[in-house]
């Protein structure tokens, strides 16, 4: 896309360039996209195609660039490859996070696994398993169905968990492609608020919009808006002190999103280390006690 618009073509000719180079959902996607601007529909309206194959935190920052670009134009590629650059390291962070937890997920899903197929061995071993079971073993079907399911969101709960930071880096990663495409901070963060209400964090930029837009001063509003945390408070500090000194918002903002990333590469790797011992407390308190009802509810109900 940068190197189409570069070269002097409009957006929607730009989009039907591309779209033959990429993957035939995307392609079919970009392809609805460059007809609905053709037929005069507004960016916003056009990008609603891509809704279904590109999550909102990739596409609210593409979208805002193309949006400065058809209003103002400019020198579109070096936006974009800051977009492309990104995402690509969001991506590849998120791959590394999948491939230090792997392992983990591997563990769980065996383990949530032992007590069905245990059912399963046994009903094939022994012709009167299930029927002892189901017959006078009823509450003990209930109580290992609520412990196996107990047992996997639990370890569901133990390997999905995200950082703030993670989060939060996304969100700057959004306000710092604005930035580059020529907006203030406000209105960069405004236009990820619009085109992504799904990102996490927006309460917060919700709050320091409707305080601004409500004529408080940017330093009380920021001032505000550094109270949700820590990181918001260096946020806070850095556009105040940009501001002030007139330095480069933008680099600031990548070197803070920088250290975030690298904090949350740091806790992942501290939180796969930790997997097997947070793995043991759904172990001995869900997944054992539901084995040891399939494994000896049925023999101890017939000697019952």
């Amino acid at each position: 896309m940068g190197a189409a618009l570069a070269s002097g073509l409009s957006i929607q000719l730009a989009l039907a360039e591309v779209a033959s180079t990429l993957p035939s959902v995307l392609a079919r996607a970009t392809g609805h996209a460059a007809a609905a601007l053709v037929l005069g529909a507004r960016l916003e309206i056009a990008f609603a195609a891509f809704a279904e194959v590109v999550p909102q935190q990739d596409l609210a920052p593409f979208a805002m660039v193309l949006s400065a670009f058809a209003r103002s134009g400019g020198k579109v590629g070096r936006s974009l490859g800051r977009v492309a650059a990104l995402l690509r390291g969001r991506l590849a962070l998120e791959e590394e996070r999948a491939a230090l937890t792997a392992q983990g997920r591997a563990s769980a899903l065996v383990l949530v696994a032992l007590a069905p197929l245990g059912a399963i061995f046994f009903s094939f071993a022994t012709p009167d398993y299930f029927s002892v079971l189901l017959d006078r073993g009823q509450f003990l079907v209930a109580v290992a169905i609520l412990l196996e399911v107990a047992g996997a969101f639990w370890l569901s709960h133990i390997l999905r968990s995200r950082t703030a930071e993670a989060d939060f880096a996304s969100l700057l990663d959004a306000v710092i492609v604005g930035l580059d495409a020529g907006l203030t901070f406000e209105h960069a963060l405004g236009a990820l608020v619009a085109r992504g209400p799904a990102l996490s964090r927006l309460p917060e930029a919700r709050r320091l919009l409707a305080d601004l837009a409500l004529g408080q001063s940017s330093r009380v509003a920021f001032e505000a808006f550094g109270k949700a945390g820590p990181t918001e408070a260096r946020v806070a500090a850095l556009v105040r002190s940009a501001t002030r000194f007139g330095s480069p918002l933008a680099e600031l903002l990548v070197t803070q999103a920088d250290a975030l990333r690298a904090t949350d590469r740091r806790r992942t790797e501290a939180q796969a280390r930790r997997l097997p011992i947070l793995m043991l407390f759904p172990l001995t308190f869900c997944i054992l006690p539901a084995l040891l009802i399939v494994f000896l509810g049925p023999p101890l109900l017939s000697l019952a």
